[in-house]
Parts: structure tokens; C-alpha cells; sequence
């Protein structure tokens, strides 16, 4: 279950711009207005990959390791 307060770096709706949940077995979706989001919606910044944290999907930076 996602903490009260989403983490910093959490993925941001495009529509509202309000924070993006996981829920097992559920479509990523939009804490404030419930919109499902999709890689099509390009939210994927280049360097970045995104990792669910605390029930959160966040945007964290890709580090090669040599």
C-alpha cells in the first residue's frame, strides 16, 4: 500500500500532474484523478528508468556500472 506521501522523485500524471501509484496487479494509475498511465505517454526521461518504491512509481537515474 502507498505511503501517505509520495517520494520526490515520483513519475507525474500527465493529465494533473499529481503523483503516480502501483497497485498489485493493477495499471499504474494517477493518485488525484485516477488516470492509468502508459509508457506511450512518454513520461521515461532519457537516463532515467522508473522502480516502484513504496507503492510509488518513481523516475530514478540509470548509472552504468563499468
Amino acid at each position: 500500500m502507498p505511503l501517505v506521501h509520495p517520494p520526490v522523485n515520483v513519475v507525474q500524471c500527465v493529465s494533473c500532474k499529481g503523483p503516480i501509484r502501483h497497485i498489485d496487479r493493477k495499471p499504474y494509475e494517477c493518485a488525484h484523478c485516477g488516470r492509468n498511465v502508459y509508457t506511450s505517454d512518454g513520461l521515461i526521461r532519457p537516463g532515467y528508468h522508473w522502480e516502484i518504491v513504496t507503492g510509488w512509481l518513481t523516475s530514478v537515474e540509470t548509472v552504468d556500472v563499468d
